[in-house]
């Protein structure tokens, strides 16, 4: 089975970045940058297919961007691929999900595989739309957001494991060739000393726009714009005045909350007949009880 790759260079999230505030890109220069966690976790699941697979798998990791990037290449033959492709593209960041989608169908194509492997999102503009677009050029099925997947005996088949939100996972079964969006912590194994430095010495295919069949002109070709860029902000909630006969613990909570209802008391006076009478007429009105009419 042929697997394909694709990886991407985000900055480090553990700074704050003027970002979405005032401008539509992200300021780099001078920042520590990483791999994309979605990515790794793609290139994990990878490893694991080859490492628990009895036929031939390969590996292609292709990466966009300037030299730098090669570094995760490198990485990732240390770790077990195969072959390595960058294709050259200085101001990578300014290329738009389209854009990207274009230069990765064209060495896919170029290439062959049977399953194309990609981030679910990246950390700096977290579009979403790189993995889904790539599939839409190839005319291939498309799943995203997997956390887990499973090759049948025949590698025919793929089963698939969705995060769907709120703790729920989706088991879903999807025919070769196709393209997987990966969603997870991208927690990669440890390379050998030999194998880093046996990676260093290995080709890296480079291929430039121009190499894949692809003018300048298509390059420009933009159907969406991204026009800016904003934090998502929780929907407001009124909170009415906090009542200060109440003890600190219910303020708290009404705060949390969003409000919350005074306690009511009743008091029952009279016999132990009538109180029992007024108690028994307050269950039914409340609904606990029903009586014999009614059920």
């Amino acid at each position: 089975m042929k697997i394909i790759v694709c990886l991407k260079e985000v900055i480090d999230p553990a700074l704050n970045l003027d970002f979405g505030l005032t401008n539509r890109v992200v300021f780099r220069e001078g920042l520590p940058l990483k791999l994309n966690p979605d990515d790794a976790a793609a290139l994990a699941l990878a490893l694991d297919l080859k490492s628990g697979d009895t036929s031939q798998t390969e590996i292609t990791l292709i990466s966009i961007g300037p030299e730098r990037v090669e570094s995760y290449l490198r990485n990732g033959l240390a770790l077990g691929a195969d072959k390595t492709v960058r294709i050259r593209e200085e101001d990578a960041e300014s290329l738009s999900s389209y854009r990207k989608a274009r230069l990765l169908a064209q060495v896919v194509s170029f290439l062959g595989a049977d399953l194309i492997l990609t981030g679910a999102r990246s950390l700096d503009t977290g579009n979403g739309q790189a993995g889904i677009l790539l599939a839409a050029r190839l005319s291939l099925p498309c799943v995203c957001q997997v956390i887990g997947l499973e090759t049948d005996t025949g590698e025919k088949n793929l089963s698939l494991t969705r995060d769907i939100g709120k703790g729920e996972r989706e088991k879903v079964r999807c025919p070769l060739p196709a393209v997987i969006t990966v969603k997870g912590e991208g927690k990669l194994p440890c390379a050998s000393l030999d194998k880093l430095i046996e990676s260093r010495k290995s080709e890296i295919i480079l291929y430039s726009p121009g190499d894949l069949g692809i003018s300048p002109a298509e390059m420009k070709s933009e159907p969406t714009v991204v026009t800016d860029l904003v934090f998502p902000r929780p929907a407001p909630r009124k909170v009415p005045p906090l009542d200060s006969s109440l003890p600190a613990f219910y303020r708290i909570l009404q705060l949390l909350e969003g409000g919350i209802a005074k306690r009511k008391s009743l008091m029952f006076q009279g016999s132990g007949e009538e109180m029992a009478e007024q108690l028994f007429e307050l269950l039914k009105e409340e609904g606990v009880l029903k009586s014999a009419a009614n059920s």
